[in-house]
């Protein structure tokens, strides 16, 4: 939303080349899954990067899984009018998760993470084309196309490629064949394009700024008596997305820091210190964060794109 819909139409070009890029790295990374029987993210970085920069790539994938995940609990709570029960809800169910090991986390996300990113996709492009302009807000301003819209690019590439790495790591027993591992990373970035395509047009029709609120997409029919419906199945699909995230976060931040100590016990103390922080804005906490740990997603870009038939 605040990466490319700050540009209007122009901005799903940048859209098209960050998911291209998401794509081709799942791929590569998964390939080099598959090639290297990796079995675990840590050995995945020290695969690609050798000793020194995948214990560099390690520490951010794990610091910005943990961020990501407090973020979203955050953006839950924020939905939910301020109530910590949700946040409470979701850190006791991210914490089974884990315990209950990779197999039930890829079978959740196999099934939800495509049904939430169609919904979405679905019910925000229908909904923006039928309710017309965003009349609460000011009229939108867009910038023009730019070298900042290459950087955000590379960001928003580089924060997905990054936080992707706790899940493509421990791919493994789901790559029988070389062509899963090709298929299943475009297929993360085409289902990626789709929703957020679909947030950004919405917007940019409805003609809603990017900076009407911390979720503007929800601005586009937080206004409007006659599309309530359309409202709460928004805000909904957006929560359960956000649910999935942190039961993903959790797990992808405590595998990254096994060596120090096991996976369960580590769960328990971050999920319960992750509560605490989630007073802090959704907003900030993303404008803050996710920009940083982006200048790191970057460096495992340029990794895998150099990566060949030798370790880097």
């Amino acid at each position: 939303m605040t990466y490319f819909a700050c540009f209007g139409y122009p901005g799903l070009i940048g859209l098209l080349f960050s998911c291209a890029i998401i794509a081709f790295c799942g791929a590569k990374a998964l390939l080099a899954v598959r090639t290297y029987d990796i079995q675990d993210p840590h050995t995945f970085n020290k695969t690609v990067g050798g000793n020194v920069c995948g214990r560099f790539i390690t520490v951010c994938c794990g610091l910005f899984s943990y961020s990501a995940y407090i973020v979203v609990l955050a953006g839950m709570k924020q939905l939910c009018n301020g109530s910590i029960i949700p946040v409470i809800i979701a850190s006791v169910c991210a914490y089974l998760v884990l315990c209950r090991g990779f197999g039930v986390l890829t079978k959740i996300c196999g099934i939800f993470a495509p049904l939430l990113a169609g919904v979405i996709a679905v019910v925000v492009f229908v909904g923006a084309v039928s309710s017309g302009r965003h009349t609460t807000a000011p009229e939108a301003e867009y910038l023009k196309p730019s070298a900042l819209m290459a950087l955000k690019v590379l960001l928003y590439a580089g924060y997905n490629v990054l936080t992707s790495v706790c899940v493509l790591g421990r791919c493994r027993s789901l790559l029988e064949k070389k062509r899963n591992a090709i298929l299943g990373g475009m297929f993360g970035g085409v289902m990626l394009f789709v929703s957020a395509s679909a947030v950004l047009f919405g917007m940019v029709y409805a003609k809603t700024p990017p900076n009407a609120g911390e979720m503007p997409v929800v601005e586009i029919f937080a206004a409007k008596e006659n599309f309530r419906f359309i409202y709460f199945i928004v805000k909904g699909t957006i929560f359960a997305a956000m649910f999935l995230s942190a039961i993903t976060g959790l797990t992808g931040t405590s595998v990254f820091f096994t060596e120090y100590m096991p996976e369960k016990q580590l769960g328990l103390i971050m999920g319960i210190a992750a509560i605490p922080a989630t007073y802090v804005s959704f907003g900030n906490l993303m404008d803050l964060l996710y920009p940083i740990f982006g200048v790191a997603g970057i460096f495992l870009i340029i990794v895998l794109a150099l990566m060949g038939n030798k370790k880097v």
